[in-house]
Order: C-alpha cells, then sequence, then structure tokens
C-alpha cells in the first residue's frame, strides 16, 4: 500500500474512531464538558464541536505517526504542532462562549441552520484538517531547524484560518449593524462575507509573510492589495446600508447583494478604482498541506 492511501487511511480511521469514541459521551471526559456547557446555554451541537475536534486531534495524530515515520517527516515537530494547534481549539471554545450572543438564538426569527455551529467549525477546520491528513508532519532534508517545510505549514494554516475567521468576523458585524437596522442586509450578504474575508486574508499574509523561512516582500505586497480590496468593499457596504434609512430591508437588500460585485466589474474597466479593488484568490505555499 501506498503512502498515500496509508495517510487517507489513517484519516479516515482517526475519523471513525473519534465516531466511536462521542458515541459514549460518558466515557469521555471532554464529553461530559460539553454536556454541561450545554445545559448552561442551551448549546448542544456547538458545544460538541469543540469537543469532536479537541478528541479528534490527538486521535489523528497517534494514527499518523507510524504513516509519518515511514515518509520519514519530522516527529516532535509535528506534535509540537499538533499540541499548539489543540491548545488554540481549547482556547477558542471560552472566546466563543462571549460571542455566541451575536448570533441567531436556537429558536430566534431566521434561524436557518446553526450559524454558530457553523462558524465554529469554519474556524477551527483548517487545523483539523492539517491533523488529520497528517500533513502536520512535514517531511525536510538533514539539517533544518526548525524545519523550512514546518513554517511554510504554519504559514498556510495561518492564512488560512485567518481567512475564515476574517468570514465570519464580517458575517456577524454585518448581521448585528445598527447604523440603520434596516440596511443590515448590505452589510450581511455577501458584503460582510467579502470584506471580512479580505481583512483576514491581509492580516494572515502579513503573519505569513514573518513565518516564512525568508523574508517575502511579495507577501506583504499582496496583504497590502487585500487590505484595500477589503477597505473598498466595506465603504461600497456602508453606502449601501445607508438606503435603510428611508427604504424597507428587503428593498436594501435587493441593492446590496449584487453592490460588491458591481465594485468588481467597474474596478476591471476602470483604472482608478481599479487601483482599490483587485480581485484575486489566496495563494498558500506549494505543498504547505499536502
Amino acid at each position: 500500500m501506498s503512502v498515500l492511501r496509508l495517510r487517507i487511511a489513517a484519516g479516515v480511521g482517526a475519523l471513525l474512531l473519534t465516531v466511536l469514541l462521542t458515541a459514549t459521551p460518558e466515557a469521555v471526559g471532554l464529553f461530559e464538558w460539553a454536556r454541561a456547557e450545554a445545559g448552561e446555554r442551551g448549546r448542544a451541537g456547538e458545544a460538541l464541536i469543540f469537543a469532536w475536534a479537541l478528541i479528534a486531534l490527538p486521535v489523528a495524530g497517534l494514527l499518523q505517526t507510524p504513516v509519518a515515520r515511514l515518509r520519514g517527516a519530522h516527529i516532535g515537530a509535528g506534535w509540537a504542532l499538533l499540541t499548539g494547534y489543540w491548545l488554540l481549539v481549547l482556547l477558542l471554545a471560552p472566546v466563543a462562549w462571549q460571542v455566541e450572543a451575536l448570533f441567531p438564538a436556537t429558536d430566534g426569527p431566521g434561524k436557518s441552520g446553526g450559524l454558530f455551529g457553523a462558524a465554529i467549525g469554519l474556524v477551527i477546520g483548517t487545523v483539523v484538517y492539517a491533523v488529520v491528513s497528517g500533513s502536520v508532519f512535514r517531511e525536510a532534508g538533514a539539517g533544518e531547524t526548525p524545519p523550512a517545510q514546518v513554517r511554510e505549514h504554519l504559514a498556510a494554516v495561518v492564512v488560512l484560518t485567518a481567512v475564515c475567521t476574517g468570514a465570519v468576523v464580517g458575517l456577524v458585524l454585518g448581521r448585528n449593524f445598527p447604523f440603520p437596522r434596516a440596511g443590515a442586509p448590505a452589510m450581511f450578504l455577501p458584503g460582510g462575507v467579502l470584506w471580512g474575508l479580505h481583512a483576514g486574508a491581509a492580516v494572515g499574509l502579513l503573519a505569513a509573510a514573518r513565518l516564512r523561512p525568508y523574508p517575502d516582500q511579495r507577501l506583504a505586497a499582496t496583504a497590502a492589495d487585500f487590505a484595500r480590496t477589503g477597505t473598498a468593499l466595506l465603504v461600497c457596504s456602508l453606502c449601501v446600508s445607508q438606503l435603510g434609512w428611508f427604504l424597507p430591508g428587503w428593498a436594501v437588500a435587493a441593492v446590496g447583494v449584487p453592490a460588491p460585485f458591481l465594485l468588481f466589474m467597474v474596478a476591471g474597466r476602470s483604472v482608478r478604482v481599479g487601483r482599490w479593488v483587485r480581485f484575486q484568490t489566496v495563494e498558500l505555499p506549494k505543498g504547505a498541506l499536502a
């Protein structure tokens, strides 16, 4: 069996084993904690997402370690990264409970399938994938301390996590936009996601530029482009939202939904607008999550 197939088998096995462990929550301390949180807050599913991730990370690490040895990867560095990711997920739990009031209540109007839970999964999804896929164990040449591949991997995780976090922040702030309240649709979808995503990408790329094993001015320049585009999208959404002073929410939504896309179209035809708005994708270091 090839090493790639072994990695896939270990990842699938880790997910299945985690499911089996969570099938008997009374046997797992983390699920007892999650049950207590759910009882106090009425957020059973969201608390269980954290508990599931905190169990899945070490289980996947244990199953991927033998495969990593076959690949000649750095076991110690991989477990150091895994420990950092585990602590990150653990620290995000109390942060999530502090901001949960910003999301729709479980039985609140407009609730359409667990926005809070989806946001949690989106933010921690990158680190879970990094461990379950085995990419946390990096292959590197002799004499590299710390391995350049480890820094490349960490930079990619930071960028993707920052992008997802930015999108969630933009979405939440847009939903709770109060000036005017009827203007919130213009700040929510897709405006909130788009400007938040670009802002997160800018922050993530700046952090990645410092994490890379060598100075990378290109990343800093790309981060500046994302920051300008995010700012322009935020200003666009704010301007459209002001229609809420004299139009109902549905009318603001009708204008606000296409507004960011029209801004990109104008940027493609206007040099002046194009200096501020640029359509681009986030590029990760090659093989950083492979």
